[in-house]
């Protein structure tokens, strides 16, 4: 009797696996057949599929090769973020005075002290917008009416810097925007072009703000093309910005943003403007009376898990790059590319997750040299499942047919709304790294990038689209 009933348990233990084989077999044949595609014929690709809950493997495809993850690699930076910094930290901006105040005459200089708060001015936080009226209306509680020294900010939190991996074509335009001790208006400025016939010289007629701090050698040329084709060339050695490509023709008011070199002179002309506006006096002189600096007060940033919604829903890399930098400060003190990059290694090391493999350069994905693998990427998303953080990691996440980046993929189909995930794309370059749930209500980690393929993006869209169809139905 025990034999046989040692043979019949044999027997459903042999089915059950025969059946999980089969489940795990046909998705990976959706993953085979779509890697087969020709689109991919001289592309690497990096591909997993795991039930979070459980942990196993469902389908995978060189999901340990390293490639290019364009801006999936913000779902690493915005996690370590919340791990690291919490998802209550604030940056902080102090308003401080070398003076004392006597009979309403700040006796000194008004210093802005930056503290690398990304979102001063941004016009993605509606709670940051007037900073200028702000500061103004905190010096009238404080009855100053006259400052007789200057207004002047303090950079020392950091030294600003471009990564050397950063091509010439991305450095100099808005979404090339490095991390600064001051950041304001999301570090960009705006060119307004007017232009003619197809193949005339456009010409600049008017900057926002009105001083950038720079100079503009304007090479953009009118054209039949009825798209933005500048492109803005300037690193962090020169105010010269050199402006080639083109911009559709026959436009009075054509806009072109660019990244600022010093974001803090925006600032002070807005806050100059302000307290002109408000009839406190600034006397611009060297002051006679200057004291040890004392802070007035502050001003605080939106929460980091605010930070980190629209780091992914939009793909910001100035926010992604500026808590990468934050996040180098707090734990090693010392807010640059390479410690905050060693300092979210060294974090998830200490979670068991493997890192000497992945090669991270900047935060938000800008560097084509970045190289990370499908795996990785599910190793961070399976942490942040379990994680106290999930709820503000999770609600970042742009979601098909719904919002951010994927507002548009997928809508009306199976996956809409069920698929929420941070995209990336460069030259080449297609990832696709989150969370799915299939038709079931399963929860599952998809991670799918794509270098170097050969099809349109239109097509591309739809080949994804299909895989994802095809694993939320099964």
């Amino acid at each position: 009797m025990n034999k046989i009933l040692l043979l019949f348990a044999f027997v459903v233990w042999g089915f059950s696996c025969t059946s999980q084989k089969t489940t795990d077999n046909k998705i990976q044949q959706f993953v085979d057949d779509f890697t087969a595609d020709s689109c991919f014929y001289s592309a690497g690709i990096g591909i997993i599929i795991k039930d979070v809950k459980k942990g196993n493997i469902l389908a995978q495809h060189n999901s340990k090769m390293a490639l290019t993850p364009a801006s999936s690699q913000k779902l690493i930076t915005t996690a370590s973020a919340l791990e690291i910094l919490g998802e209550d930290y604030q940056f902080k901006t102090l308003i401080e005075a070398d003076g004392n105040i006597e009979n309403g005459t700040l006796k000194g200089n008004l210093i802005i002290k930056g503290g690398g708060d990304p979102a001063l001015e941004s016009k993605y936080f509606e709670s940051q917008q007037n900073i200028a009226n702000r500061i103004v209306s905190k010096l009238k509680t404080l009855n100053i009416n006259t400052i007789d020294g200057r207004i002047l900010v303090d950079n020392s939190y950091f030294v600003p810097s471009i990564p050397r991996t950063w091509i010439w074509e991305d450095i100099g335009n808005y979404y090339g925007a490095v991390p600064n001790a001051i950041n304001y208006r999301d570090n960009m400025y705006t060119l307004f072009f007017k232009s003619g016939q197809a193949g005339s010289k456009t010409k600049i007629w008017k900057t926002a703000p009105r001083n950038t701090g720079l100079d503009f050698d304007n090479q953009v040329v009118s054209s039949e093309i009825n798209r933005d084709l500048a492109y803005i060339f300037g690193g962090n050695t020169s105010k010269l910005r050199r402006i080639e490509g083109s911009i559709p023709q026959n436009r009075d008011d054509f806009k072109v943003k660019g990244a600022f070199l010093h974001p803090e002179m925006a600032l002070i002309e807005d806050l100059k403007a302000e307290l002109k506006n408000s009839n406190i006096r600034v006397l611009n002189q060297k002051s006679k009376h200057k004291t040890n600096r004392k802070e007035l007060f502050e001003i605080l940033s939106p929460k980091v898990k605010d930070i980190v919604y629209w780091t992914n829903q939009k793909s910001v890399n100035l926010f992604a790059d500026q808590l990468l930098f934050e996040i180098g400060q707090k734990q090693n003190e010392q807010a640059d590319w390479e410690t905050g990059v060693r300092t979210i290694n060294e974090f998830w090391s200490t979670k068991s997750i493997e890192t000497k493999y992945q090669n991270l350069l900047d935060g938000s994905g800008l560097s084509h040299f970045n190289a990370i693998s499908a795996e990785f990427f599910s190793q961070i998303l399976t942490f942040m499942y379990h994680s106290n953080n999930y709820d503000a990691f999770f609600s970042s996440l742009p979601v098909a047919g719904k919002s951010g980046t994927l507002k548009y993929f997928g809508k009306d189909s199976d996956i809409a709304n069920n698929w929420m995930a941070k995209t990336g794309s460069m030259t080449g370059v297609r990832t696709y790294c989150g969370y799915l749930k299939n038709s079931k209500g399963k929860p599952y980690i998809v991670c799918i990038l794509i270098n170097n393929h050969h099809c349109s993006s239109k097509e591309l869209n739809n080949k994804l689209l299909n895989l994802l169809i095809h694993i939320y139905n099964y």
